[in-house]
Formats: structure tokens, sequence, C-alpha cells
């Protein structure tokens, strides 16, 4: 375990050394001393421009030698956290990292990560030093685990007033409409939410957001890995919410090849409570805003942890859902990246792809049907909303999005004026895909989609 934690914490300080990019700010650092030393030297410049200059020039030397240092500091950390770990094992890693041998292993590691992690790869959203990063914290729920006790511990978790908070969850099947109705939302400014920018320590975000600010990556917006024309960069919200429940009770519902529904005790409530109330840190608008179609699993727990939260559930057209639910399977079959798969199993992110994991509430259903056929969307689709219905949360509000295209500016006054936020205005917009479906399919199948999506309208706004 000592060589474990050893190997661990010397990844990690390599992946944000790098990350930082210390050797860059030292270079620029020796640069700025060389030219004040240049300065000083030089006979061509007055003593009196001299005297206005210097000053100017050592408070930046200063500033740039205190944040290297901060950013060392920084990067040493993960030792300090492993040590953290191995007290509370009692384990002996502090004795080993100490020793010459685990200062030579640990030294050669660092060396052959440094030069491994500084090839960039070509044509990657992720830098190499970034996935390694991902693998470590979002690949181990113990690392997971300790960093959010970390982060409790220095930043607090006031759950006093957080569950009586007028906080909206999105929870509908994916490719309803969860995402643009989240965006929509998250525009007004009233509301906060997980970003791109907390990756991969979603459960340490301010540890995160006070480190990361050393270091602002930008990136230009571009089009998710869905090909829907919905672009993303750093500041857009998501649904990275998932890492806290695969990490405290995934075995309670991730399962080898589906997820079932969960309740969470009143242990994780309690724990899920000073999530958010991590994520709200420091934030002016004090609502929280989630998108997470895995919610459906446990849409009573949510109701439990936040009781005056609103649930808004999006659905679609059964056939045409069923449709773009199918084509998003492929696409995602067709991708051939191994760090694109790890990605969507840290998030527990199994809608479509090679690693698809339906929701399944009943032990009788069969999971072995063709996912290349229309059938097996649309008895999914039917499954999802037929359980939502026998379940329907307190505060639950249906959404359909047909009508929320067609009607917009009827169906937006109503949710807005549920939510307490300003009125519809022309900038909000909503569009409706609509595909050719040419595909038979049993009568008493697309019988059953209709009479169910029916149910579904007339309890909608």
């Amino acid at each position: 375990m000592d060589w474990i934690l050893l190997a661990i914490s010397t990844t990690c300080f390599v992946c944000l050394f790098i990350h930082f990019g210390i050797f860059s700010r030292a270079e620029k650092l020796f640069k700025n001393f060389y030219k004040v030393s240049e300065i000083i030297r030089s006979n061509h410049i007055s003593d009196h421009w001299k005297e206005k200059v210097l000053p100017h020039y050592s408070l930046q030397l200063f500033t740039q030698s205190l944040i290297i240092f901060t950013l060392l500091l920084i990067s040493f950390s993960p030792f300090a956290f492993c040590l953290l770990i191995s007290i509370l094992i009692n384990s002996q890693f502090a004795m080993l990292a100490s020793s010459l041998k685990g200062m030579a292993v640990s030294s050669c590691l660092a060396i052959f990560l440094a030069m491994l992690l500084s090839v960039k790869p070509k044509k990657k959203d992720y830098s190499v030093t970034s996935r390694v990063l991902h693998q470590i914290i979002l690949g181990n729920s113990l690392l997971g685990e300790v960093l959010f006790d970390i982060e409790k511990f220095f930043f607090g978790s006031n759950t006093s007033n957080i569950s009586a908070g007028k906080h909206v969850f999105i929870a509908g099947l994916a490719r309803s409409g969860t995402t643009i109705l989240m965006r929509t939302l998250y525009k007004y400014g009233e509301f906060c939410s997980l970003t791109y920018n907390d990756m991969p320590f979603i459960l340490a975000p301010n540890t995160w957001r006070a480190v990361s600010k050393f270091s602002k990556q930008k990136r230009e917006k571009k089009e998710r890995a869905h090909g829907d024309g919905l672009k993303v960069d750093y500041d857009s919200p998501e649904a990275f919410e998932e890492v806290f429940w695969r990490t405290f009770c995934g075995s309670e519902y991730i399962k080898k090849d589906h997820l079932i529904p969960m309740t969470a005790n009143n242990e994780t409530i309690i724990k899920f409570r000073s999530f958010i109330s991590i994520v709200l840190k420091n934030k002016s608008n004090k609502s929280y805003l989630s998108k997470n179609n895995n919610n459906i699993l446990r849409l009573k727990t949510i109701y439990r942890s936040f009781p005056e939260a609103l649930i808004l559930i999006p659905f679609r057209e059964p056939l045409q859902h069923a449709f773009s639910l199918r084509k998003q399977h492929k696409n995602f079959l067709n991708t051939n990246e191994p760090f694109t798969k790890k990605y969507m199993t840290w998030l527990s992110h199994h809608e479509f792809g090679p690693d698809h994991r339906p929701f399944i509430f009943d032990k009788k259903i069969n999971n072995k049907e063709d996912k290349e056929k229309l059938n097996y969307w649309l008895k999914f689709w039917i499954r999802t909303y037929s359980y939502i219905l026998e379940n329907p949360p307190p505060q639950a509000i249906f959404i359909s999005y047909e009508r929320l295209c067609n009607d917009t500016k009827n169906i937006w006054e109503k949710l807005s004026e549920r939510i307490d936020l300003e009125p519809y205005n022309d900038k909000i917009l909503f569009s409706e895909s609509i595909n050719i479906i040419n595909e038979p399919l049993p009568d008493k199948l697309k019988l059953e989609a209709t009479k169910l999506y029916t149910k579904l309208t007339n309890i909608a706004l």
C-alpha cells in the first residue's frame, strides 16, 4: 500500500507541476531578473529613470516568485494527502517516502512521467497530463472521499439552510431537451452549477478553483461529442454531480450491464447537502441548478434532500425520442477513443455507446435485445416514463418538449412563474428536430407509447 501511495503522490505531483507550467514561469522570472540586472548595469539609463522603474520590476519579481512558491506547495500537496491517508490506515508511507530507496524510485518515476506527459497529443481535447489527472482523481473512489473530507474541513459545509433552498433539478431521459433547458435557465444568472472548469476535482471544487486560478485555461467553444450543434467551453454547466453518487453509493445502483433505482440513506443525504453547499460556497446566486439524467433513479432521494426544490421532467414524442436515442447510440459506437469511454464511465453516463447500461426497473426485463433496432429504444422510453409516472416526486413539473418549441412564450412564462424568474423574452428559443421514420414497429408497442405520451402531455405545463 505504501508503494501505491508513493506512486499516486508522485504522479499527481508531476501532473500538477506540468499543468501549472512551473518551468515556463521560472524561465519568465529569470528573464525578468536578467532584464532588471541589465537596467542596473546600463550606462545609457539615467539614475532618475532607474529609480522610477526598478520598484515596478521589484514588485513584479516578488509577485512571480510568490506565485511559483505557492504552485510548488500545491504541487507537493499530494504527498501531504497521501500522508494523511497513511495515518488513517496506519501505514509507513512517511518512512518510505523519506528513505533513500523511496526517493530514488520516486525521482525515476517523476522523470519518466515528465518525459511522457510533455508529449502533446495531436487533435485531442485533453492533454496527456490532463488525462492522467482525470484517471487518478475520478478513477479512485477512496481518493474522492478523502478530497471531499478535506474540502469540508477547509471550506466548511453549512447545511442549515441549504435544504430549504429553491433549487432546480432537471431529470429527463437523455435527448429530451435536458441540456438546452438547463443552459437557458443558467443564462439567467440566478443559479450556480458545476462546470467543465471543476473537472476533475468535482468533490473538491473550491480547492480546485483556488488552485487553478493561477493557470486559468481557455478553450474555444467546440461542439460536444453528441454532434447535436451544442457547443461547450470550460464555463459551460454540465451534469458532473453524478461523480458524488458514484463515489459514495455507486454499488447500490451501478450494475455490470444496467442501472437500477436507488434510495440513499440519511447519512448519504446529509453528505449530498454538504456537497451542494460546497458547490454554492461564496456564490452570490445561492440556488443550485442540476441536469442529471440518472436522477430519474433517485427522484425520492432528491425530494428528501431538498423538499423545496423543483424537479423538471422533460419528455418528447416517443418515436422521435427513440429515433434520437438510437442515433446517438450509433454515434458513440463509432468512437474508438479509449479515454472517451473511460470519461463517460467515470461520470456514470451509460446512455449510449459500447458501455451502454439502460435503466432497469423490473428484474424480469430482458436486457439482451438488439440495440440497433428502434423497438429497443421505444421500449426503453416506455419503461422509463412509466416508472416516473408511477413514482412521481412532489414538486415535479412535466414539460413537453414539443410544446416548449411550438408555444415557447406561453410555456416559458408558466415555468418562470414557478421558478420565480423574469418572464419570457424573445432571446429564449427552442427548436424541434423532426425525423422521417419509416421502420415497421408493432402496432401494440406504438399504441402503448402513444397512450403514455398522452398521459404525460395531460399533466405537463
